[in-house]
């Protein structure tokens, strides 16, 4: 298992943007572990239209924090 830092994609409000309310991500947020092979993408505006894939684990300028973390 992977632990997330506040400030990492998994607690980042544009990590797998297109299913935000999954349990998968929900679980991530709310106990900062992830699998280390999960990859989902990137919904911040910047990045959508580049089809951006980052884990858990990756950082970019544009954080947001989640609502649920």
């Amino acid at each position: 298992m992977l632990t997330i830092q506040d400030g990492q994609c998994g607690t980042c409000a544009h990590f797998g943007a297109d299913h935000a309310g999954d349990e998968v991500l929900v679980q991530i947020r709310i106990s900062h572990q992830a699998e280390p092979d999960l990859v989902e993408p990137c919904g911040h505006p910047d990045n959508a239209p580049r089809n951006l894939q980052v884990s858990p684990v990756s950082t970019c300028a544009g954080f947001t924090p989640s609502k649920v973390a």
